[in-house]
């Protein structure tokens, strides 16, 4: 059985259009690669990969071009070995990290044109370390008024899972 040894919940209010990074941070500010990069599995559309990172494209979108959209929330998880999926989660992408510093966050692609934000680092109890990931997704609808749009609630939800990689 495999054990869930830590986690933490951060929040980004992101640009309609705009993608974000899962990526290597460093004083705060993102320093990850997440262009393609080999060895990876990718299996939807809205992702690239990268040494140290990844690249999303959020499903949520407001409508409104240069107006800030929903807010995409990201779970990152330790666990002690390869964790089960959850049924009710999409499997975006699998593949490997390296983490110099040992920490991890998400931050705007394109940046803020307001300044810099200050971004959550996750730390994940070891530095110049090589993890399995894999990034999950769900999106969640206005479920509870069905005289209302569907999409008038729309939240975009993430799984940043990292377990030690298998040894042969």
């Amino acid at each position: 059985m495999t054990v869930l040894r830590a986690s933490a919940l951060d929040s980004l209010r992101l640009w309609s259009g705009s993608d974000f990074l899962i990526t290597e941070m460093k004083d705060g500010m993102p320093m990850g690669s997440p262009s393609p990069g080999g060895g990876t599995r990718h299996t939807l559309p809205r992702i690239g990969a990268g040494p140290n990172g990844v690249s999303i494209t959020s499903a949520v979108f407001s409508g409104n071009q240069g107006s800030r959209g929903g807010p995409i929330h990201v779970r990152y998880e330790i666990w002690d070995a390869e964790p089960d999926l959850l049924p009710s989660w999409d499997r975006m992408w699998e593949g490997r990290l390296h983490l110099s510093t040992g920490l991890i966050g998400i931050a705007e692609d394109l940046g803020d044109p307001y300044g810099p934000d200050e971004y959550l680092e996750f730390d994940t109890g070891k530095q110049d370390s090589t993890w399995s990931a894999r990034v999950l997704t769900r999106l969640l609808f206005n479920t509870d008024e069905p005289d209302f749009p569907a999409s008038i609630v729309e939240v975009d939800l993430y799984r940043m899972q990292l377990w030690p990689p298998q040894t042969a």
